[in-house]
C-alpha cells in the first residue's frame, strides 16, 4: 500500500514547531494526490491548513498508533522518524518514569536527576542470565549481553558510553562495572572486584569537577579494560585516560569548580596529618576560588576526602604514597598564590619572602631563590651566546600556571599508573571487557581546542559505529536470506580526512607550532587558503576573521582560533623543568625525566587488529604536541574497539536545570542528533525497519484471517497468504527464514485494518445484543398481555356458567365416579395378590433345593481334599526331612574345614608376628653391644681417674666379690630353670604324643586327656609367669640400686671434679636400662596377649570339635535314628562316605592341634631364651657399673627389705583376689541352680507360649557398617515398600537404638547414632541434586526425630502414646543432644531439598505464569524490535501452567509416597508458591510489555489453576494462598479501572500486599494492547502516590526470591507399635533379629 493512501481522515501526523520541535495534529479531510493543502486539527482544537508542495510531495510525518507508543525498542515503531523517537522517549520518561530505551543496538539512557530503586543486587541477579529483549531496557541488560557474548564467543567486548556533560556517562559506566563485579567473582581472595570499583572514586576525585551543566563532570576520557580468566572471573583491570582538561587547574568559569581533590584537601586541613601542608580555606586559594562558589549542594568534601583515602588504602596504596600525592596537590595550591609583581613594563619579580613560595619550595624540596628567579625570567640560547630575558607580569603568570598544569597532569598520570599496578594481575588474561567513558559531541557559544579534539574523537567513534551498524544489518539480512541492498547514509570519512589527513587541520597546526614566530592568525590563514572553497565541510564565518566552521556529522561547529597554538604546544620553559628535576622530592623529580616510559603499559596478551587502517603520525617531533599525542592515543583506542564487539550506551541530558523527570524536547533532539541516534533511525527507516516473527504476526493479526486460511497447518504459510492478500505491493515486505520484514508504515496500515475489523465486529456485536435486548423486552410484554387476557376471559366464563342445578349435577357425577373407580381397583388388586403369592412359593422352593444340593457337594469335596492334602503333606515332609539331614551333615563338615583353615591362617600370622618381634629384639641387642663398646672406650680413656680411685676400689672389692657370688647364684638358678624347662618340655612332648595316640585310638577318651593337658599347661604357664615376675622384680631392684649408686656418685663429685664427670657419663649409660625394661615389659604383654588368643582359640576349637563328635556319635549310635531311617535311607546317607569323611576331618583336626601345641611350646622356649639373654646382658652391665661404687651392702639390704614388703603385699592381694573369686563362683553356682529350678518349675506348670516381640532388633557391633550401608547408603527410595509404614528405615534404626539402650552399652549406642548421622550426611552430599533421595531422607530423618521424642520417656511426648508404646521407651540413656543434632540435620536437608525443587521449578515459572496463553484468544503479542530476535516457530519445549502443575504434582506425590508429615508438606508447598509469586511478580515489574489488562487476566486465570490444585490436594486451609496475594493484587491492578479518584482509593485499599513503589511501577508500566485501551494518566499516578505517602513499606521494588520461611518440624507420634514392624527381605538386613 502506498504511503500517500494513509493520509486519511482521523489519522494523525507530526508537524514542525518552534517551541516543542514537533506538534501532533489530526487529519480532518482525506488527502488526495495533487492537493496543495492538508487539513489538520491540533490537539487544542485549532484548525490548520498545512501547505504541501505538489512537486516535491513532502508530507508531514505520520504518527504511530497508540499501541506502538512507549515501546522498549524504537525500531519496533512502524514509522521511524525524528518526531516518533522524541515522542516515544518522552512518554517513557515523563509518564512511565522509564529512563532506558533501546534504539537498535544503542541503549538510550536519560538522566532522571533522581535516585531510582533499580540498581540493587536483586535487580542485578534478575538480569543475570536473561536474554536482552526479555527484560525492560537497562544498563545491566547491556552489561549482561556483553558478558554473555564474551563467554559464548570467547571474544573481547567493549561498552562505549558517551554523552555530553551531565548526561550520566560516569554513573552508567560505574553501574556497568559494578554489574561485572557482582556476577563474576574473582578466583582469588584479593577482592579484585572491590579494587576495580574502588578505582572510580579516586579517578573522580582527581579528574572530575563541577561545571555549569554537571556537579560531577568527568574532565577526561577513560577506557577501563576489565580482564577475565578462562572461567570468566575478574582477575584484574587496566585503565587508559585521554585528554585531561589541564586548564581547569588554573582557571574556572563562573559557578564552576576546580577538581574535587583540591576542595577535599582544603576541607580536611584541620586534620593532624595535614598540618604540615599549611593549607587554608579553598576560598583563599586563587586556583580554587575563580568560579565564585566552592561548595556543592548535598556534598560534604571532608567526608569525600575520607572516602578517597579509604579507596586508596583498599587499592594497596599506603599512607606514604597518599601523603606524597597530597603534598604535590597542596604545593600546586600554594603555587597559585605566589604573587608576581611588575617591576616595569617588561620585567616582573617574586619576593623571596613570599610565604606561599617558601611553602611551595619546602613541600617539593626546591631552592626558593632559583624558583623566584626562573618564574620571572627565561633563557634564550642563540648560536653564539645564552641570554637571560626577563618576562612581563602576564608572561610570568602564564609560566607559573603552565608549571602548575604540567605538575598536576603528571600527578594525574602517575596516580592512574599506580592504580593500574594495584589492579595488575599475575595470571593469564583470557578475555576482557572494556568500558569507555568518553565525552560526547560538544558545541558551545565559544569553542576552542578542547572542543575540537572532543568532536574529532566523536567523529572517529561515529564512523566506527556506522560500520558496526551496517555489519549487523548485513548479518541479519544474510541470516534471513533476504537480498542485501546498499543504503545511502552519511559517511563522515571526509570530515576525518579534513582533520587528520596529511596537510589537514592537525598537521597544519603542528607545523605552525614548530615555527618560532607561529601565531593563531597565521595558522588560520593557512586553513583558509587550503580548504576554503575546496572542501564543502570547511567554512568561514561571515562576521569573524578569527574563527572557522567545520561541518561535523551532528552539526556545524564554529571554532575560535585564539589559544589553539598555545594549548597544542603546552609550553613549559626549560629552566623550570631543569629546576624541578633538581628537586630532592623524588616523586616530583621523576615527573620530568627525559626517558619517559609509556604511560599505560598494557598487560593484555590479546592482539588487536584495526578494522581499517588509520593515519599514523610520521614526524617524531610532532608527537610532542597535544594534538599529535591525542591522535596517537585515539588511534590505539580505535584499534582496540575494532578488535572487540562494541555495545553502545548514549546518555541524554533531559534539561539544563537538573530537574527530575523534566523533558526539554529541543535539548533532547539536539543530543540525539549529536550522539548518532537519529542517524541510526534514518538508516533503519530506509530498509525494512519493522520486523515481526511469524508467531507474533499470526497471534496479532489472526483476526484478519479467513476460516480457510486458518485451516492450514503451517503458520508460516498462513502468514504469507494473509500478507499477500492484505498488502498488494510485494516490495513493501520481505519473507525471511524466521521473520517478516516490513517497510515503514506497513505495520501501521495493518493496525488500521485490524482496528477497522475490530470496529466492524463491535458494531455487529452491539447490533445483535441490542436486538436481543429489545426482543426479550417485547416477549416479556407479550407474555404479560396474554396472561392478563387469559385471566379476564376465565372470569367472564365462570360468571356465565355457574348455577344451582349445574352444581348439583356435577356433585352427583363425582360421587358415582368415585365408587365405580374404587370397585375396579379393588378387584384388580385381589387378582394381582393371588398371582404374586403363587409365584413366590414356587420360586422359594426352587432356590432352597438348589442350595441344599450345593451344600452336599461342598461337604463331600472337603472330605476328599482333607485326605488328599494329608497324603501330600506327609510325602512332602518325608522328602524334606531327608534333604535336610543330608544338607546338615555336609554343611557341618564344610564348616569344620573352613574353621580349621582359618585357624591355620591365624597361627601362621602369629608366627610371623613372633619372628618380627625376634628381629626387633636382635636389633635391640645390637644396640646394647654398641653401648657396651662405647662404655669400654670411655673406661680406657679414663685410666687416670681409676688410679686415683684405687683406694675406693679396694674398699669396694669386697662388695664386688659379693655381687659376683650373687651373679654365680643367678647363673645357677638360670641353669636350674633351663633344666626344669627341658624336663617339662620333654614331659609336654610325651604328653602330646600320648594325647595323639589316644585321639587316634579312641575318640571318647580324648576329652579327658585334653582336660589334663590343659591343666598341666595352665600350671606351667603360671609357673613361667611367676618366674618372669620374679625376674622383673629383680630388674626393678637393680634399677633402684643404679639410682642409689648414681646419688652416691653425685655426692662424691664434690671430692673430685674428674670423678664427677665419670659418674655423669656412667649415669648416661645407665639410662639405657629403663629402655630395656620397657622392651621386656612390651614383650611380656605381647606374649600374654598371644597366650590368651591361643587359649581362646584352643578352647573354642575344642568345644566345637567335642560338640561335633558328640553329635556324630550320638547320631550314629542312637537307635532312634536307625528306627526312623529305613535301611535304604541309611545306605543312601553313607553312600558317598560322609561318615568316614567326618571321622577323617576329626583326625585332621587333632593333628592340627598337635602342631599348634608344638608351635606354642617352641614360642615359649624362644621367649624364655630371649629373656635369659636379656638378664645376662643386664647383669653384665650392672656388674660393670657396681664396680665403681661403694656402700652397696646398705642399698642392697634396703632393696631386699622393700622386696620383702612388696612380696608380702602381693601375696595378701592375691589371697584376697582368690577369696573373692571363690565367693563369686559360689554365687554364680547358686544363681545357676536357682534359674534351672525355676525353668523346670515353669516348664512343668505353664504350657508352651508363642513368641512375643518387644520391639527391638538385635545386631552385632561388627554388623554396624553393614547396617548403615544397606539401610542408608545403598538404599534406593523406589525400592522400599512404604505403603504400610511410613519412615520404615527410621523405625528400623530406632529399634536398633532400643537394643543398644536395652544392653546399657553407651559405646554401642554412641557408635550407632554417629554412624547413622554420618551416613545420612554422606547420602545427602552424594545425591544433593536428586529430588527423590532428598525427599526420602527428609521424611525418614523427621520420623527418626519423632521416634526419639516419642519414646524418650518425657511426659510431654508420652501423653500421645498408647500403653504398649510407653513400655517401649528408652530406659538408660537421654538422647536429647542427638535430637538437637538430628533437628539441625533435618533443617539442612530441608533447605537443600528446597534448593533442588527451586532449581527444577524456576525455569518454568516465567514461561508458564507470564508468557504462555492459558486463555486462548487473549494474545497480547506486539512487535519486539531489534533486541528480541527469537525464532518465529513455536517452541515446543516451552513451559505452560500445566507444566508447573505437573511438576507440583510430582513433588507432592513423591513427598506423600515417602510418608512425609503433612505439616512439613504444607511448609514446603508454601515456600514453592512464594517462589512462584515472587519470580512472576519481579519479571512483571521488569517487563513493561507484560503490564496490560489482558496479561492481568492471564495471570488471574493461572492463579485460579494453582488454587484449584491446592484445593485438590486439600491444602487450601494452609497459609499457602497468602504467598500468592501480591501477585493476585498485581493482576487485579492491571485489570481495574484507573481513571477516577474512587479508582485510586480502591487501588490503595485493595493492594495492601504491594508496596507503594510496586504499585506506582505497575501503573507507570501499564501498556495498552488495543486502541480501546487507554494509558494511565500521570495525574492519576500522582494522585495514587499522594494517597500512599502514609505507608511505611520501604523503597524495595523487587521481592526477595531467596527469602525462606522459618521451618518447624512438628511432633507427630507414630500410631504403629514397634512390635508390629517387620523387616522386609528386600532391604537385605538378614543379620538383624527381632527380639
Amino acid at each position: 500500500m502506498a504511503v500517500v493512501e494513509l493520509y486519511t481522515k482521523y489519522n494523525r501526523v507530526w508537524i514542525p514547531d518552534t517551541d516543542e520541535v514537533w506538534k501532533s495534529a489530526e487529519i480532518t479531510k482525506d488527502y488526495k494526490t495533487g492537493d496543495s493543502e492538508l487539513h489538520l486539527q491540533l490537539e487544542d482544537g485549532t484548525e490548520l491548513k498545512y501547505h504541501v508542495d505538489p512537486e516535491k510531495k513532502i508530507l508531514p510525518h505520520l504518527r504511530n498508533p497508540d499501541i506502538l507508543v512507549a515501546e522498549n525498542d524504537l525500531t519496533a515503531l512502524s514509522y521511524l522518524h525524528d518526531p516518533a523517537v522524541l515522542h516515544n522517549l518522552k512518554v517513557r520518561f515523563v509518564e512511565s518514569k522509564l529512563i532506558y530505551t533501546y534504539c537498535g543496538i544503542i541503549l538510550v539512557a536519560i538522566n532522571p536527576y533522581k535516585q531510582l530503586p533499580i540498581y540493587g543486587d536483586a535487580i542485578i541477579h534478575a538480569y543475570s542470565g536473561q536474554n536482552m529483549g526479555d527484560m525492560d531496557p537497562h544498563i545491566f541488560a547491556v552489561a549482561e549481553e556483553a558478558y554473555k557474548q564474551m563467554a559464548r564467543n570467547n571474544k573481547n567486548q567493549s561498552i562505549i558510553v558517551s554523552g555530553e556533560s551531565g548526561a550520566g556517562k560516569t554513573v552508567s559506566a560505574r553501574y556497568a562495572m559494578r554489574y561485572f563485579a557482582t556476577v563474576s567473582k574473582s578466583s582469588n581472595k584479593a577482592n579484585v572486584e572491590e579494587k576495580v570499583l574502588a578505582s572510580n572514586p579516586i579517578t573522580e576525585a582527581i579528574g572530575n569537577a563541577k561545571t555549569t551543566r554537571n556537579d560531577n563532570s568527568s574532565r577526561f576520557g577513560k577506557y577501563t579494560e576489565i580482564s577475565f580468566d578462562n572461567r570468566y572471573r575478574i582477575i584484574g583491570a587496566n585503565m587508559r585516560t585521554y585528554l585531561l582538561e589541564k586548564s581547569r587547574v588554573v582557571f574556572q568559569s563562573e559557578n564552576e569548580r576546580n577538581y574535587h581533590i583540591f576542595y577535599q584537601l582544603c576541607a580536611s586541613a584541620d586534620e593532624p596529618e595535614f598540618k604540615h601542608l599549611k593549607l587554608i580555606s579553598a576560598e583563599k586559594f586563587n586556583y580554587t576560588n575563580a568560579g565564585g562558589n566552592i561548595f556543592i549542594d548535598g556534598i560534604d568534601d571532608k567526608a569525600d576526602m575520607a572516602a578517597t583515602r579509604k579507596t586508596f588504602t583498599l587499592l594497596g596504596l599506603n599512607d606514604d604514597f597518599q601523603m606524597d600525592v597530597f603534598k604535590v596537590i597542596a604545593a600546586i595550591l600554594h603555587l597559585g598564590n605566589v604573587k608576581i609583581k611588575a617591576a616595569s613594563e617588561e620585567k616582573s619579580s617574586v619576593s623571596l619572602e613570599d610565604e606561599h613560595l617558601n611553602i611551595f619550595c619546602d613541600l617539593l624540596s626546591i631552592d626558593a631563590s632559583n624558583m623566584a628567579c626562573w618564574l620571572c625570567n627565561r633563557k634564550l640560547v642563540t648560536a653564539t651566546e645564552t641570554v637571560v630575558k626577563p618576562m612581563t607580569k602576564v608572561q610570568a603568570g602564564n609560566a607559573r600556571d603552565a608549571l602548575a598544569k604540567h605538575v598536576y597532569a603528571h600527578l594525574f598520570d602517575y596516580i592512574v599508573k599506580e592504580i593500574n599496578k594495584a589492579l595488575k594481575f599475575h595470571g593469564k588474561q583470557h578475555t576482557f571487557i572494556g568500558v569507555l567513558d568518553i565525552y560526547g559531541f560538544e558545541t558551545f557559544d565559544i569553542n576552542s581546542f578542547e572542543q575540537f579534539c572532543i568532536n574529532y574523537a566523536n567523529e572517529k567513534l561515529q564512523q566506527q559505529f556506522n560500520m558496526h551498524v551496517f555489519k549487523l544489518e548485513q548479518e541479519e539480512y544474510m541470516k534471513e536470506d533476504i537480498p542485501w541492498t546498499l543504503i545511502d547514509f552519511y559517511d563522515n570519512q571526509p570530515v576525518i580526512d579534513l582533520i587528520e589527513a596529511k596537510m589537514g587541520i592537525l598537521d597544519l597546526l603542528d607545523e605552525e607550532c614548530l615555527l618560532p614566530q607561529g601565531t593563531d592568525e597565521n595558522w588560520l590563514q593557512k586553513l583558509y587558503n587550503n580548504f576554503l572553497g575546496k572542501s564543502t565541510l570547511f567554512e568561514k564565518p561571515r562576521m569573524s576573521n578569527r574563527a572557522f566552521i567545520v561541518q561535523h556529522f551532528a552539526d556545524k561547529v564554529q571554532y575560535e582560533c585564539d589559544g589553539f597554538l598555545e594549548k597544542n604546544r603546552d609550553t613549559l620553559y626549560e629552566e623550570l623543568i631543569k629546576l624541578v628535576k633538581t628537586s630532592k622530592f623524588h616523586l616530583l623529580a621523576n615527573f620530568f625525566q627525559d626517558d619517559e616510559t609509556p604511560m599505560f603499559p598494557s598487560n593484555s596478551t590479546i592482539k588487536v587488529k584495526p578494522a581499517r587502517p588509520g593515519v599514523k603520525p610520521t614526524n617524531k617531533q610532532l608527537r610532542m604536541t597535544v594534538g599529535s599525542k591525542f591522535r596517537g592515543s585515539l588511534y590505539l583506542l580505535m584499534e582496540t574497539l575494532n578488535a572487540t564487539t562494541p555495545h553502545y550506551v548514549r546518555c541524554i541530558k533531559p534539561n539544563d536545570d537538573k530537574l527530575p523527570f523534566e523533558y526539554d524536547c529541543k535539548r533532547v533532539d539536539q543530543q540525539l542528533r549529536a550522539c548518532g541516534v537519529l542517524e541510526t533511525i534514518r538508516i533503519s527507516a530506509q530498509s525494512y525497519p519493522s520486523r515481526w516473527t511469524y508467531i507474533e504476526f499470526y497471534s496479532r493479526y489472526r483476526i484478519l484471517m479467513t476460516q480457510q486460511e486458518l485451516s492450514l497447518n503451517e503458520k508460516k504459510q498462513i502468514c504469507k497468504i494473509v500478507l499477500q492478500r492484505l498488502i498488494q505491493d510485494p516490495n513493501q515486505y520481505q519473507f525471511g527464514r524466521t521473520k517478516i520484514f516490513f517497510r515503514a508504515g506497513q505495520v501501521a496500515y495493518l493496525e488500521k485494518v485490524r482496528s477497522d475489523r475490530l470496529r466492524a465486529a463491535c458494531i455487529i456485536i452491539q447490533k445483535n445484543v441490542r436486538c436481543w435486548i429489545q426482543r426479550k423486552k417485547y416477549l416479556r410484554f407479550r407474555n404479560a398481555a396474554i396472561i392478563i387476557q387469559q385471566y379476564v376471559r376465565g372470569q367472564r366464563a365462570v360468571r356465565q356458567a355457574v348455577s344451582a342445578a349445574a352444581l348439583k349435577q356435577t356433585w352427583g357425577a363425582i360421587v358415582i365416579q368415585r365408587h365405580a373407580r374404587g370397585f375396579l381397583v379393588r378387584r384388580l388388586y385381589q387378582l394381582i395378590l393371588v398371582a404374586t403369592v403363587t409365584v413366590q412359593a414356587f420360586t422359594r422352593g426352587y432356590f432352597a433345593r438348589k442350595k441344599f444340593r450345593r451344600m452336599l457337594q461342598e461337604h463331600k469335596a472337603t472330605i476328599l481334599q482333607k485326605h488328599a492334602r494329608a497324603w501330600l503333606a506327609r510325602r512332602r515332609f518325608q522328602s524334606i526331612r531327608r534333604v535336610v539331614l543330608n544338607i546338615q551333615l555336609s554343611y557341618r563338615v564344610q564348616q569344620l574345614q573352613k574353621k580349621l583353615e582359618d585357624q591355620n591362617k591365624q597361627n601362621h600370622g602369629l608366627l610371623e608376628r613372633l619372628t618380627t618381634l625376634a628381629s626387633t629384639h636382635s636389633a635391640d641387642t645390637d644396640k646394647l653391644h654398641k653401648l657396651e663398646s662405647e662404655c669400654e672406650k670411655s673406661v680406657a680413656q679414663k685410666k687416670k681417674t681409676e688410679e686415683q680411685l684405687k683406694k675406693l676400689k679396694e674398699e669396694n672389692d669386697q662388695t664386688i666379690t659379693k655381687l659376683q657370688k650373687q651373679n654365680v647364684d643367678l647363673v645357677e638358678q638360670k641353669q636350674e630353670l633351663e633344666k626344669n624347662l627341658h624336663c617339662k618340655t620333654v614331659e609336654m612332648e610325651e604328653k602330646m604324643n600320648e594325647l595323639t595316640r589316644q585321639v587316634l585310638g579312641d575318640l571318647e577318651k580324648e576329652e579327658e586327656q585334653r582336660k589334663t593337658l590343659e591343666n598341666s599347661l595352665q600350671f606351667q604357664r603360671e609357673d613361667y609367669e611367676a618366674k618372669i615376675k620374679a625376674m622383673r622384680e629383680e630388674i626393678r631392684s637393680l634399677k633402684e640400686e643404679n639410682k642409689q649408686l648414681k646419688q652416691d656418685v653425685q655426692n662424691g663429685a664434690q671430692v673430685n671434679d674428674g670423678f664427677k664427670r665419670e659418674v655423669e657419663e656412667l649415669s648416661k649409660q645407665a639410662k639405657v636400662i629403663p629402655q630395656l625394661k620397657r622392651e621386656i615389659s612390651l614383650l611380656e604383654t605381647q606374649r600374654k596377649d598371644i597366650e590368651k588368643q591361643m587359649q581362646e582359640q584352643v578352647h573354642d576349637m575344642r568345644a566345637k570339635m567335642t560338640e561335633v563328635t558328640k553329635q556324630l556319635l550320638r547320631g550314629l549310635q542312637t537307635e532312634d535314628l536307625r528306627q526312623r531311617l529305613s535301611p535304604e535311607e541309611l545306605q543312601q546317607l553313607n553312600e558317598d562316605g560322609e561318615v568316614w569323611f567326618a571321622y577323617e576331618g576329626l583326625k585332621k583336626a587333632t593333628r592340627v592341634l598337635e602342631v599348634h601345641y608344638q608351635a606354642q611350646r617352641e614360642s615359649y622356649e624362644n621367649e624364655i631364651e630371649t629373656l635369659n639373654l636379656k638378664t645376662e646382658h643386664l647383669s653384665q652391665e650392672i656388674g660393670h657399673l657396681q664396680a665403681l661404687f661403694k656402700e652397696e651392702n646398705n642399698t642392697k639390704h634396703s632393696i631386699k627389705e622393700e622386696l620383702a614388703r612388696l612380696t608380702k603385699e602381693n601375696m595378701d592381694l592375691e589371697e584376697q583376689v582368690d577369696m573373692k573369686e571363690k565367693t563369686i563362683k559360689k554365687l554364680q553356682d547358686q544363681v545357676n541352680s536357682l534359674t534351672k529350678s525355676i525353668e523346670k518349675a515353669k516348664q512343668e506348670q505353664a504350657p508352651p507360649v508363642p513368641k512375643v516381640y518387644i520391639g527391638m532388633l538385635e545386631y552385632k557391633p561388627e554388623d554396624e557398617p553393614k547396617l548403615t550401608k544397606n539401610l542408608i547408603l545403598d538404599l534406593k527410595p523406589r525400592g522400599v515398600v512404604v505403603n504400610l509404614i511410613p519412615g520404615l528405615p527410621a523405625n528400623i534404626l530406632f529399634m536398633c537404638v532400643r537394643y543398644a539402650d536395652h544392653l546399657n552399652d553407651a559405646g554401642r549406642l554412641k557408635s550407632l547414632m554417629n554412624s547413622t548421622i554420618n551416613a545420612i550426611k554422606q547420602v545427602i552430599k552424594t545425591h544433593h541434586t536428586d529430588f527423590e533421595m532428598m525427599s526420602f531422607w527428609l521424611s525418614n530423618t523427621s520420623h527418626f526425630l519423632n521416634c526419639l521424642k516419642q519414646y524418650s520417656g518425657e511426659e510431654e511426648f508420652m501423653k500421645y502414646n498408647s500403653v504398649q508404646q510407653n513400655k517401649n521407651c528408652l530406659k538408660n540413656f537421654d538422647l536429647s543432644e542427638y535430637r538437637q543434632i538430628l533437628s539441625d540435620l533435618a533443617i539442612r536437608i530441608y533447605h537443600q531439598f528446597l534448593n533442588v525443587m527451586e532449581r527444577q521449578l524456576q525455569p518454568m515459572i516465567v514461561s508458564g505464569m507470564l508468557e504462555q496463553e492459558s486463555l486462548q484468544g487473549m494474545s497480547s503479542m506486539k512487535p519486539t524490535g531489534f533486541r528480541k530476535r527469537s525464532s518465529s516457530i513455536e517452541d515446543l519445549n516451552s513451559y505452560t501452567i500445566s507444566s508447573i502443575l505437573h511438576q507440583l504434582d510430582f513433588f507432592h506425590n513423591t513427598m506423600c509416597q515417602h510418608g512425609m508429615d503433612q505439616e512439613l508438606i504444607k511448609q514446603t508447598v508454601k515456600q514453592l508458591f512464594y517462589l512462584i509469586g515472587a519470580i512472576t511478580l519481579n519479571n512483571l515489574f521488569l517487563r513493561k510489555d507484560m503490564c496490560s489488562c489482558r496479561k492481568g487476566m492471564q495471570i488471574r486465570c493461572n492463579i485460579s489453576y494453582v488454587e484449584e490444585w491446592l484445593q485438590e490436594k486439600s491444602l487450601q486451609n494452609s497459609a499457602v494462598k497468602e504467598t500468592m496475594e501480591p501477585l493476585s493484587q498485581a493482576a487485579w491492578l492491571l485489570q481495574v479501572n484507573k481513571t477516577t479518584e474512587e479508582d485510586a482509593k480502591e487501588i490503595c485499599n485493595q493492594c495492601s500486599s504491594l508496596s507503594s513503589v510496586q504499585i506506582v511501577k505497575i501503573l507507570n508500566s501499564y501498556t495498552p494492547i488495543d486502541d480501546f485501551e487507554k494509558r494511565v494518566a500521570p495525574s492519576f499516578v500522582r494522585k495514587v502516590q499522594s494517597m500512599l505517602q502514609s505507608r511505611e513499606d520501604g523503597s524495595q521494588l523487587l521481592m526477595d526470591t531467596n527469602y525462606q520461611f522459618q521451618v518447624t518440624f512438628p511432633f507427630t507420634p507414630s500410631p504403629h507399635t514397634l512390635e508390629t514392624i517387620q523387616v522386609p527381605s528386600s532391604l537385605k538386613l538378614g543379620f538383624l533379629t527381632r527380639i
